[in-house]
């Protein structure tokens, strides 16, 4: 077995992983205190999957369930669940293809569109209100940072011990 080079490098690394993922959840509590009382409330019901599906929706102008799971990179049963709960929520509504009558497109209702609309404004007035604490070329440094993260491909998952 290959010694690792700088021992205390890994365990350094793996500590500030740690750091990081800490504080992830302290700036998901500072998000959601931003939040209006009443969009939270709305909010609590809805799950980050059936959001982002919401967006697909809204960006596409509806989806087939076929294309609704290429789009949330899930299954078809998978978006079929996903579609019947936002139809349960009254979040969306199915409709006829204008072009082939056979087609079905899921499309988000008056309702899905204006709290997806609130969310986003909130969600930008949290980020401005956050970046307060940085100057420009922090920000700029953050940015950079976290699009080198997020552009970085996946490497293998590692096994967990048992």
């Amino acid at each position: 077995m290959t010694a690792t080079p700088f021992p205390e490098r890994a365990l350094a690394r793996e500590d500030l992983a740690d750091q990081v993922l800490a504080v992830i959840p302290r700036l998901r509590n500072r998000f959601q205190q931003i939040l209006p009382e009443d969009l939270r409330e709305e909010l609590a019901s809805v799950t980050v999957h059936q959001m982002e599906a919401l967006s697909h929706l809204m960006d596409s102008g509806g989806l087939t369930m076929n294309e609704l799971a290429q789009a949330q990179r899930i299954g078809l049963s998978s978006a079929t669940a996903l579609a019947d709960r936002l139809l349960r929520q009254g979040l969306a509504q199915r409709t006829s293809d204008p072009n082939d009558r056979r087609v079905v497109r899921l499309v988000p209702t008056d309702a899905a569109v204006e709290m997806v609309r609130r969310f986003t404004s909130a969600k930008r007035s949290s980020a401005v209100h956050g970046l307060d604490a940085l100057d420009d070329d922090e920000v700029l440094t953050l940015l950079r940072l976290l699009t080198k993260i997020a552009d970085t491909p996946a490497a293998t998952p590692p096994t967990t011990a048992r």
